[in-house]
């Protein structure tokens, strides 16, 4: 949705979901269409969702790699340390070569 309240209840339900533990990976690249978003909320969610589940789909955690860059040389400090946070928890081996 381009609505930013629907968005941000829809990926708040999806981080809910993982953390009871049911399996959100099929939504891998409907989430990633939101890491441009340009809300600090709907970021943060996305990243969260992002680090959970790098190791299940490499690929496409290598195309959100550069959104985490660009956000790191953000104006906004806490988006800055959230991108760069965000890299460091990444466990994908494929990002370490």
């Amino acid at each position: 949705s381009s609505n930013k309240s629907e968005r941000k209840l829809a990926l708040k339900r999806v981080i809910v979901a993982v953390t009871i533990g049911k399996d959100m990976s099929p939504l891998f690249t409907h989430v990633l269409k939101c890491i441009q978003a340009p809300h600090i909320e709907i970021k943060k969610l996305v990243y969260m969702y992002v680090t959970h589940y790098a190791q299940t789909d490499p690929d496409l955690t290598l195309l959100a790699v550069n959104a985490f860059i660009k956000d790191s040389g953000d104006p906004n400090p806490v988006l800055r340390a959230l991108a760069i946070r965000t890299m460091a928890n990444l466990r994908v081996d494929r990002l370490t070569e």
